[in-house]
């Protein structure tokens, strides 16, 4: 049995255990709901007691990084192996959870393009973001997520939150930071939808992207929005109102009438990269094609017209392989 166990930790901490495959269940099912016990916790995650305890405790479990994101740049704080592992095996947890139907983002067969699709037509729009999301998600609010929702003992709810938040708030670059936001802020997106049922509005929402359309969706029901998001503690802002007749963008998607369509300036930006890649004086990389073949690629799950970008960078990308791989044999025989 033991060496079942270790066996079963180490194909978790390697990510070859795919539990994504199983049935969702009722939060109340979950094997985490009433834990009362960190010993049966640490026997959950596949850790010894002591040494998750150490691990919670610890003041360098993440290390900071940069990245671009929308032409901005942000910081990350991204959980070293040993955390990272814990909280796969938690996020692993929470992720089999049934979640409602008006969520769209860290669910299967739902993307940012579905969370945009929901509101095609020609009807009012309105969309808010929720200031710095994961921030504003403290470690007191994931406390009370896992005692006041999951019925944990204050202990196990305690040992919880800090293996799953870093300077006293969910982490961006942590795996388990966009469920845990989802369902922290949940009572929020729980009246938010009702509300839309009572004003008989469509809402999605996609991690800190609310958006909403219909007939009501107008400047009196925005000003409903503000008031509950404002009294769950978050702040909001982008907040945008859309004619009915007008291009909306939603979640980096336009919404034309009653079709979605990849936004003009993203297709400029794809043709253009894609021009510079074939000139024979570009100085550019394997890594350079298969990024613009991934954006191309998911362009073409919203216009089927960029099948012939896909086919493009695919191409270049094979030639590119080639050359490499001729450059490689060819190398040692020229020394």
């Amino acid at each position: 049995m033991r060496c079942l166990a270790v066996l079963a930790r180490r194909a978790l901490c390697t990510g070859q255990v795919d539990m994504s495959t199983a049935k969702g269940y009722q939060l109340d099912q979950s094997p985490l709901y009433k834990l009362e016990s960190k010993r049966k916790l640490a026997k959950l995650l596949f850790w010894d007691l002591s040494r998750l305890q150490a691990l919670a405790n610890r003041t360098d479990n993440y290390r900071s990084k940069k990245t671009m994101h929308a032409n901005k740049e942000r910081s990350l704080e991204v959980p070293k192996p040993a955390l990272e592992n814990v909280q796969r095996r938690i996020y692993q947890l929470l992720d089999r959870i049934e979640k409602p139907d008006y969520l769209h983002s860290g669910r299967k067969q739902r993307s940012y393009i579905t969370n945009a699709q929901v509101h095609a037509g020609a009807v009012w729009l309105i969309k808010l973001d929720i200031k710095k999301f994961y921030a504003a998600v403290s470690s007191a609010r994931v406390y009370r997520f896992f005692q006041d929702v999951m019925r944990c003992s204050p202990d196990v709810a305690s040992l919880l939150a800090k293996l799953c938040t870093a300077r006293g708030h969910l982490a961006i670059g942590s795996r388990v930071s966009q469920l845990l936001a989802f369902f922290s802020a949940k009572p929020m997106f729980d009246e938010l939808h009702a509300r839309a049922l009572e004003y008989s509005i469509k809402d999605t929402y996609y991690v800190d992207d609310l958006t909403w359309s219909g007939t009501r969706a107008t400047a009196g029901f925005l000003w409903e929005v503000k008031k509950i998001v404002h009294r769950h503690g978050f702040e909001y802002h982008r907040a945008r109102l859309y004619a009915p007749n007008n291009p909306k963008l939603v979640t980096g998607v336009q919404i034309i009438g009653d079709r979605i369509a990849v936004p003009p300036y993203r297709d400029r930006e794809l043709w253009d990269a894609i021009r510079t890649l074939k000139k024979p004086s570009a100085c550019t990389t394997l890594k350079v094609a298969e990024t613009l073949l991934s954006k191309a690629a998911a362009y073409a799950q919203v216009e089927d017209r960029f099948q012939l970008q896909v086919r493009q960078l695919r191409a270049l990308r094979a030639s590119m392989k080639l050359t490499a791989s001729t450059d490689h044999i060819d190398g040692p025989q020229g020394v």
